[in-house]
């Protein structure tokens, strides 16, 4: 259980997880920074936050900070909050930057850092979850109960988190683009795109599905869909004479590779 929770920023992820928390506590109270009035607005709206106080109320309201900002704007906004956070536990979702920013900082070694994804909008992210070393316990109770709100968590060390967001947090997108042409695909052979997008998404469910049984892995499933000379190989080939497996893997590594310079 959160005591109370204040999040600095209200765009999709900080939104995402606190309505998330919301609907699994909805005693919980909620505090939201934010400078974009409709934003605000949807705050008390969403989840009944109190907005905009002092940075000085807000900080001795929340038990934990939750800090949803543009990594390039973190400097700039949390100066204004630093001189109110000694010791207070400390939640981050800004990619690229290490627990030790935030310990430095905002004065504390109560610091945990999440990497969500977009699907945290629908309640399905896998966040990846890395503990400062002397995060206490309770705090990390605390984090994976929030994280687990909005999906699944995964426990992570520090250095493997520019990977994670190349697989995970960046990798929702490569499926996007991966949807999107499948649904090109059935167009160009006469299917109208809406339902060619629908035909997509439940291949793509279907997929899941079986290898989420767990009793094959990828490679042996798709042996079993592919017959000598028939169709599907011909689309397989068609993929590979495109570097497709080879693109997808340098997808995750340029965006992993990004991580690690933002760092």
């Amino acid at each position: 259980m959160i005591t109370s929770i204040g999040f600095i920023g209200y765009g999709n992820m900080g939104s995402a997880l606190a309505a998330g928390l919301h609907k699994n506590s909805p005693e919980t109270p909620i505090y939201v920074q934010e400078p974009d009035t409709g934003k605000a607005k949807l705050a008390v709206k969403d989840c009944g936050a109190v907005v905009n106080q002092s940075e000085q109320e807000f900080c001795t309201a929340s038990d934990i900070i939750l800090v949803a900002v543009k990594p390039q704007l973190l400097q700039q906004v949390l100066k204004r909050y630093a001189p109110f956070t000694n010791g207070k536990k400390v939640i981050s979702i800004a990619a690229g930057t290490p627990v030790s920013f935030f310990c430095e900082l905002l004065a504390t070694d109560q610091v945990i850092r999440f990497m969500p994804n977009i699907a945290a909008r629908v309640g399905q992210a896998l966040t990846g979850v890395s503990f400062g070393e002397k995060a206490a316990p309770e705090f990390r109770n605390e984090a994976l109960y929030l994280a687990g709100s909005v999906g699944k968590t995964v426990e992570l060390p520090e250095s493997a988190m520019p990977a994670f967001t190349g697989l995970c947090g960046s990798g929702i997108a490569y499926v996007f683009s991966f949807i999107h042409a499948l649904a090109l695909g059935g167009t160009h052979e006469g299917i109208p795109y809406s339902t060619s997008l629908e035909v997509a998404l439940g291949t793509l469910e279907g997929a899941v599905g079986l290898v989420r049984e767990g009793t094959e892995h990828p490679v042996s499933l798709l042996s079993k869909v592919i017959s000598p000379g028939g169709t599907t190989i011909q689309g397989i080939a068609a993929l590979e004479e495109g570097g497709f497996t080879a693109s997808v893997m340098d997808a995750v590594e340029r965006a992993a590779s990004r991580a690690r310079e933002l760092e």
